[in-house]
């Protein structure tokens, strides 16, 4: 059971099709929809797995993917060859690996998003299944395409990204950023710096050591512009409630999803244009939609506090965790303003929201600890030894960040 004086175990990879990983309550298995893109009946199938073969759990990562937990180990181990038929999954576990890619998720429907958004998507793709020298990437590696328009460019993280730049793409890797290419120029690149990355065999990703992405781009003799720090991500847009005509987010509260609002999504999403968009910002977007669905714990507010609060699975779910963390989150959200975000974590790796918040904790059986502005894993600002204290705490700080009225 992890305490704050004990060092939590860092396993270097997340779950996948082909990796299901073992949990406190049982093995966590991962499927990786293409582009964040899922079909009504996929979303059924899910759903079904989830109750059949898990605990009725399923969480929407902050990377657009859906982790379903509690399986066994037979169910962990066949989970694949289910989800192949299902067009959840692709037959070569190496290729299923390597395809760690996001993309803008309103890309096609926002039509202030690059046109050519999904097509560069496609063929970064399909360079990442050619390339089997990329297998040689570590297991976190991943790549991101963002077209702009509501979801800005800067909202998605990842270690090599393709960037909008007005009619033009760059490709950004660490704190470099290379000069305007056409689409499939960039795409070309990126596939290089990848392929560099192996063969230069750099200790830590881009997305960890920022100044690699420099080293990157000099071996493969492209021409960039070098900022001084990895370029800040902007704010992530909260896709919740009416986005456009016809298309409507849904916020999911700490990521956490029962059988029951999946299958009550895919019903909605049937009765649009049949796809459920994934957003790695907890939310889940239906298009073709007359009116906003009202579905039975998603959050339709933008202002609902439960948008800003991050959690792990707590003690439930692993083993390095002693309190709940869900429930001292969704506790602390009263508190809040729609101004700030909080993060509670059971251990200082901070898997459920990697990056800065305005507060992150990290919650032990005996003491709090509490960073202001950054994230679970840095120095603490104070510690506090009640959980009525860290409300206080939190109250406080909030307070102090929210602009006074006149």
């Amino acid at each position: 059971m992890n305490t704050l004086s004990e060092a939590p175990v860092v396993k270097g990879w997340c779950p996948g099709l082909y990796a299901p990983m073992q949990a406190a309550d049982g093995w966590l298995v991962r499927v990786r929809p293409e582009f964040g893109r899922l079909t009504a009946a996929q979303a059924l199938c899910l759903a079904q797995e989830a109750e059949q073969h898990g605990k009725g759990h399923i969480t929407l990562t902050n990377r657009a993917n859906l982790q379903l937990r509690g399986f066994s180990h037979e169910q962990a181990l066949a989970f694949p060859a289910r989800m192949q038929a299902a067009g959840l999954g692709l037959p070569d576990p190496a290729q299923e690996k390597r395809l760690a890619l996001q993309i803008t998720p309103l890309a096609g429907l926002d039509p202030i998003c690059a046109d050519d958004t999904l097509l560069c998507a496609r063929l970064l793709k399909a360079g990442l299944l050619e390339r089997d020298s990329l297998s040689g990437l570590p297991d976190k590696f991943g790549f991101a395409v963002e077209g702009g328009g509501i979801c800005p460019v800067g909202a998605l993280k990842a270690d090599i990204l393709l960037q909008t730049d007005r009619g033009a793409w760059r490709v950004a890797c660490g704190a470099a950023r290379s000069l305007p290419l056409t689409g499939p120029q960039a795409v070309q690149l990126a596939l290089q710096l990848a392929e560099a990355f192996v063969m230069q065999n750099e200790a830590q990703r881009p997305m960890r050591n920022p100044h690699c992405g420099a080293r990157l781009f000099a071996a493969c003799g492209q021409g960039f512009a070098e900022s001084a720090d990895h370029p800040s991500a902007v704010t992530p847009p909260v896709l919740v409630g009416q986005i456009l005509p016809t298309l409507y987010g849904m916020g999911v509260p700490l990521g956490s999803l029962t059988v029951a609002m999946l299958r009550a999504c895919a019903h909605s999403a049937a009765s649009g244009d049949g796809w459920l968009y994934l957003t790695p910002w907890h939310s889940i977007v239906l298009a073709g939609q007359k009116t906003q669905p009202l579905l039975h714990r998603f959050v339709t507010d933008l202002a609902d506090p439960r948008l800003r609060v991050f959690a792990c699975e707590g003690v439930k779910g692993c083993a390095q965790a002693s309190v709940d963390v869900p429930a001292l989150a969704l506790q602390l959200a009263a508190d809040i303003p729609v101004t700030t975000a909080v993060h509670v974590a059971g251990c200082s790796k901070g898997c459920a929201h990697p990056a800065a918040a305005d507060v992150s904790i990290v919650a032990g059986l005996q003491s709090y600890a509490l960073v202001r502005n950054g994230t679970a894993g840095d120095e603490p600002t104070c510690h506090e030894s009640s959980f009525d204290a860290v409300r206080a705490r939190v109250r406080a700080w909030a307070a102090e960040k929210t602009p006074k009225e006149g």
